[in-house]
């Protein structure tokens, strides 16, 4: 089923047609399927339904306790009224809508001697995106910059995900900087079901004192938010290369830094620290969880680790 799959998008490729993808970005696929393909399976092999909790749950039934049942099920009403232990049954939604939001701003793709967070943040998204379509969960990705760059809407299966990721994979970025808090609030008011939305961004500029706060706690109600944070030695250092123009970390605004003197850089370095700080401290005050991922370690790893210590919290 796999081979012919590829070898039908293969032969797509050789009759072009308008929103095909190029080559180059399908063998990148190809080449991220392999690679994300250990986490994929670990993911069901430790039960996917418990990881992702984008599902909502239906009421069916209460039936007698039984020994090993959650004391947490129990309907203390039905219980007190026929004097015996009883438990809600619910029934899960059949389907989940996984949101992949992507920063694809200048700075995830800034290489200083290791992997751009633009290479890594596909490689998270393509386990993501793998993990879902093999159970035929819906997935959707929006790229955003200093506006929203490309949506790609909601669907089911591996032919979809191979198109979202090639998308990903070869989009050019028309934006500068990173906006976050528009493209949410765009993403809040479209949503129409609850999903799991996951943003993968270095969140330079997204603080406390911007709007951003206010997104989040309406996105975080309804979904289940989980924010994946790249962090690289690009992020946290400049560069001593002189005049340079970057974005201040603690009021989003571009400016011009002289790189060439040390206090700039250490300061520059603290306000980056701080900026991520307040960033952590305000996701969890939303009930959203963070994944620190550093561009410089396996980024497949820490997803593992992070999903691993989900499941134990929310077995």
């Amino acid at each position: 089923m796999l081979i012919s799959l590829w070898r039908h998008a293969l032969d797509r490729l050789r009759r072009p047609t308008e929103g095909t993808p190029a080559p180059d970005a399908l063998r990148e696929v190809r080449r991220l399927e392999l690679r994300t393909r250990g986490l994929v399976d670990s993911l069901f092999a430790g039960g996917y339904a418990s990881i992702f909790h984008g599902r909502g749950l239906e009421f069916s039934h209460v039936r007698v306790y039984q020994h090993g049942d959650d004391v947490r099920a129990i309907d203390w009403k039905v219980t007190a009224r026929r004097g015996t232990p009883f438990v809600r049954q619910f029934v899960e939604e059949r389907d989940l809508s996984v949101v992949l939001v992507v920063d694809v701003s200048g700075s995830g793709r800034f290489v200083a001697g290791e992997r751009s967070a633009h290479e890594v943040a596909a490689e998270i998204a393509s386990a993501l995106a793998f993990a879902a379509a093999r159970n035929n969960d819906r997935v959707s990705l929006l790229l955003v910059s200093d506006h929203v760059e490309h949506f790609v809407p909601p669907a089911s299966g591996r032919r979809h995900v191979i198109q979202l990721l090639a998308d990903l994979i070869s989009h050019e970025p028309t934006g500068r900087g990173t906006a976050l808090s528009s493209a949410l609030d765009r993403l809040t008011k479209t949503l129409l079901d609850r999903a799991t939305v996951f943003v993968i961004s270095d969140f330079i500029q997204s603080t406390p004192d911007s709007p951003f706060r206010d997104t989040l706690v309406r996105l975080a109600q309804a979904n289940d938010l989980v924010a994946v944070r790249l962090v690289s030695r690009a992020t946290l250092e400049l560069p001593d290369i002189g005049w340079m123009e970057t974005t201040d970390p603690e009021t989003g605004r571009r400016v011009l830094l002289d790189t060439g003197k040390k206090r700039v850089r250490e300061h520059y370095r603290h306000s980056v620290l701080r900026a991520q700080a307040d960033t952590a401290a305000l996701l969890g005050q939303v009930g959203a969880e963070l994944v620190d991922v550093d561009t410089a370690s396996d980024p497949l790893a820490v997803l593992s680790s992070f999903f691993r210590m989900r499941r134990g919290t929310f077995a």
